[in-house]
């Protein structure tokens, strides 16, 4: 109960943070997005050995993309600045998450993959990409909610290489700055291979958001 009371709060005060950045202008949107690349490198390098200085080399250039694709989502060529493809984007992922926890959690019996993520279960990833349907569903109309399973199951990838991440270096976390969910890392994962895809999507389709009704 404690744990999910912190989860919670930390959860709630996170949430607000990152919409106040994104919907705030083009310019807290990227300098929130830059802050967590910086952060999401420190906590990779963290517990990489001085060898490994070209690995880090390549995930910096990787957070360095990530960022770049968050400016792309709030920048339309007809009206300029507009967050409601990244809040929707952020809507999805964070509706896979909290339906893997709260279906996972009780009832997850059959394992994802329990040597890479021991706390995964199949129940989970159908609970986190169902509710991440919905919310596509909700936020641009049913014939999009198949963007959000497909999410949902990026999402769940690029969390399992993060954990497989963990489990190479015996960390339990990426880091400590977000209590009761870890670091930026451990909170960003899912948006690495999820990200670039929906990016891809929103450029290749005519997709209607609803968000668009208070910034269009």
């Amino acid at each position: 109960m404690k744990e999910t009371a912190t989860r919670s709060v930390t959860g709630l005060l996170f949430a607000s943070v990152v919409i106040a950045a994104v919907v705030w202008s083009l310019w807290s949107n990227g300098m929130f997005w830059g802050i967590v690349s910086l952060l999401a490198v420190a906590e990779w390098r963290r517990p990489m050995v001085i060898k490994r200085q070209f690995a880090s080399l390549l995930f910096a250039m990787l957070m360095v993309g990530m960022t770049a694709v968050m400016l792309l989502l709030v920048w339309d060529s007809k009206s300029g600045f507009n967050p409601a493809p990244l809040l929707t984007f952020i809507g999805m992922i964070w509706a896979n998450d909290t339906g893997a926890y709260l279906v996972g959690k009780p009832l997850g019996k059959h394992k994802l993959m329990p040597r890479v993520s021991p706390g995964k279960s199949w129940e989970g990833l159908i609970g986190g990409v169902m509710l991440a349907g919905l919310v596509a569903w909700w936020l641009m109309g049913l014939e999009w909610a198949w963007v959000g399973v497909l999410l949902g199951v990026a999402a769940t990838a690029g969390d399992l290489v993060e954990s497989a991440w963990k489990r190479g270096h015996g960390i339990k976390d990426s880091g400590s700055i977000l209590p009761g969910h870890g670091g930026v890392l451990d909170r960003f994962d899912g948006f690495l291979f999820a990200a670039p895809i929906f990016v891809l999507l929103v450029h290749c389709f005519e997709i209607q958001f609803f968000f668009n009704l208070f910034f269009i």
